[in-house]
């Protein structure tokens, strides 16, 4: 495992990489300093040598993560602001008044609050029957226009059986929108040519900045643009042009931020997304092994690290989430407590109002700090 440059790490150990991944490989940044000093033109606006520059890095930025994630048609792989982005994309881009969409248990508001927009206009959002791990059941796919899921669940995370689902969806008609910001880059995606819409994060998994992400619309999908304007394009038209993917990138691009990408993406493409996997489970396995034996302490499922991102969510009986992470911070240990942005997946592992406490090991972490946060975790509540 190659690591990154040592000037880029914190002393604190960090277990958030559910949120935000960090460190990032050392090439990030460099790369992203290379594209403001030396492509600073505007992508697709000029034939000088910045402009020229910059539009280099958004096309081999785009080709590169394509082939990353096995994507055909690297023209309809969208650079957006992020998942988030994407998402509302997909919703407010595709779906219609009438429309009826099912999703899980376990979605991000990046989801819930799009659709409780779209109620008012005649969008009907219903939950999907789903297995114990509350992901969408395969077999029990509802008769509706669209079906949303979390590729795995940023609460809990339960990988859904998306290839199941792909097939069943397929066979019904139904749209399958997939969230793949726990999955995109730590985990593979055999399942990805097989979907209608993948909304990626590029900070999370793909180990990109904040502030890019990327969304893919397989043929035939098409959405309305969220957003038009300049494109560098068809100028002389008052209409968004029809081709991809300037249909769905109009204003200046983050040249920046796809540098970083970039850079990230060819990290990952050699050292490999299955080594980042099971690095992350290697973690997740010792930190589920102490705190399931630990009366204490509630760990909520899935209980094999095998059937999850690389994510452990807990609490500590007896304490709100909030004071142990804030108690862990303390001790230079990074953590995540509360809602985490998805409150219906709370509410189905029972920890809502609270929330609970979320352990994200990334593909950096080491066993060490994962054993050194145990021992201040239980250090800490027998000090309470």
């Amino acid at each position: 495992m190659s690591e990154p440059d040592p000037r880029h790490m914190k002393k604190q150990i960090y277990l958030d990489n559910a949120a935000s991944s960090h460190p990032k490989p050392k090439t990030v940044a460099s790369a992203m300093a290379r594209a403001v000093t030396q492509a600073a033109g505007n992508p697709g606006r000029g034939f000088h040598k910045l402009s020229l520059a910059a539009s280099r890095i958004i096309h081999e930025a785009r080709d590169t993560l394509a082939s990353l994630l096995d994507l055909p048609h690297p023209e309809r792989l969208i650079f957006t602001r992020g998942a988030t982005e994407g998402l509302n994309l997909a919703i407010r881009g595709l779906l219609k008044p009438g429309d009826r969409v099912a999703i899980s248990r376990l979605e991000h508001n990046s989801v819930i609050r799009p659709l409780e927009s779209l109620k008012s206009l005649g969008v009907e959002v219903e939950y999907a029957p789903s297995l114990k791990n509350g992901t969408p059941d395969p077999a029990r796919v509802p008769d509706v226009d669209m079906l949303i899921t979390v590729a795995a669940s940023n609460v809990t995370g339960a990988i859904a059986d998306v290839e199941a689902l792909a097939s069943s969806c397929r066979a019904r008609g139904v749209k399958l929108v997939v969230d793949a910001a726990q999955t995109a880059g730590s985990i593979p995606m055999p399942w990805a040519r097989q979907v209608s819409v993948i909304a990626m994060a590029g900070h999370k998994g793909l180990l990109g900045p904040q502030g890019i992400g990327l969304v893919w619309f397989a043929p035939g999908v098409e959405p309305v643009p969220l957003i038009e304007g300049g494109t560098g394009s068809a100028s002389e038209s008052a209409i968004t042009p029809p081709f991809w993917p300037d249909r769905h990138e109009a204003g200046t691009p983050n040249t920046p931020g796809a540098a970083g990408l970039l850079a990230a993406a060819k990290y990952l493409a050699k050292r490999g997304i299955l080594d980042i996997q099971e690095h992350e489970i290697a973690l997740c396995s010792i930190i589920m092994e102490a705190l399931g034996n630990n009366p204490l302490i509630t760990l909520y499922p899935p209980f094999d690290p095998k059937e999850r991102a690389s994510l452990v969510t807990f609490n500590v009986k007896g304490m709100d989430p909030a004071q142990v992470s804030d108690l862990l911070n303390q001790a230079g240990i990074a953590v995540r407590s509360g809602l985490h942005c998805a409150p219906e997946a709370h509410r189905f592992l029972g920890s809502f109002p609270a929330g609970a406490v979320r352990a994200s090991p990334g593909p950096f972490g080491s066993r060490a700090e994962v054993r050194r946060f145990l021992d201040i975790l239980i250090k800490k509540i027998r000090e309470r």
